[in-house]
């Protein structure tokens, strides 16, 4: 089985990875961006993918939900991983010597506390590895804490981002919908036909009617007019009676309702 992931070795996507337990043997593939992920996984029936779809400080990872919604691939797991960044630099540098950082935008924005107090400029790569290639006298990178030695560099500082509680929660993403029968979390994609007064209001209260309580509850753009919202949902609950009845009220309301992920939740 293949396993795709935002490379190269050593950023969190890979990191996330390593924590997966897999009984078959695994072939281990970077891509250099998330639409490459998720490309090669929707057109791979012999893969899944590790993406990340929701940080606890920046909120959800947008081109990932799109693409839950836009393209061939479904949730089938979910991974946590505690966040911690430091700071590489050229060997001779110390922190005073540091003006400009590079690294990808979720890492720039979750250290931008940090960032200020230093008054670094800033530039953004790929992937966090892929900062460490920018590193040069007076150039630093923002990266992985323990990944930057795997490429024969050390860290300046150490634990600077913004918040200590910091975790991303990663999609194992496969394919199909042929999804595990013992789960204990759904993940649904609701499209109104229409806009109208109270669209997720309706969405909310349906599920309460039942007391289904949701974990995760986004909206996004339809991409089609100005105002006009899909809604993303993860209900703690496998795909049962009540949930179906659910999905019935929701389509009297005028709702498409898709089943986007069911697997078992970390509580």
């Amino acid at each position: 089985m293949r396993l795709y992931y935002l490379g190269p070795k050593g950023t969190f996507s890979y990191l996330a990875s390593q924590k997966l337990i897999l009984e078959n043997d695994i072939e281990y593939l970077a891509k250099s961006n998330l639409h490459e992920v998720i490309k090669a996984v929707s057109s791979d029936d012999n893969s899944i993918g590790i993406v990340p779809i929701e940080n606890s400080i920046e909120g959800t990872i947008n081109i990932v939900a799109d693409a839950l919604a836009e393209q061939k691939i479904y949730a089938h797991g979910e991974i946590h991983l505690d966040i911690d960044f430091a700071l590489y630099g050229y060997p001779s540098d110390s922190l005073h010597d540091i003006k400009k950082v590079y690294s990808i935008a979720p890492a720039i924005s979750q250290t931008t506390n940090y960032i200020h107090q230093h008054q670094f400029l800033y530039d953004y790569t790929d992937s966090t590895i892929q900062s460490l290639d920018k590193i040069a006298k007076g150039i630093g990178a923002i990266a992985p804490l323990g990944s930057g030695e795997t490429y024969g560099y050390q860290p300046i500082d150490l634990h600077i981002q913004d918040y200590p509680h910091n975790v991303t929660r990663f999609l194992i993403v496969k394919n199909h919908t042929h999804f595990e029968d013992d789960t204990n979390t759904t993940m649904f994609l609701i499209t109104p036909q229409y806009d109208k007064p109270g669209l997720l209001a309706s969405v909310l209260n349906t599920f309460a009617l039942f007391n289904i309580n949701l974990s995760w509850i986004e909206s996004r753009p339809l991409k089609t007019q100005l105002g006009m919202y899909r809604f993303f949902v993860q209900a703690d609950t496998p795909v049962t009676n009540d949930v179906n009845k659910v999905i019935t009220i929701l389509k009297t309301l005028d709702f498409t309702v898709n089943l986007i992920g069911s697997f078992n939740k970390r509580f």
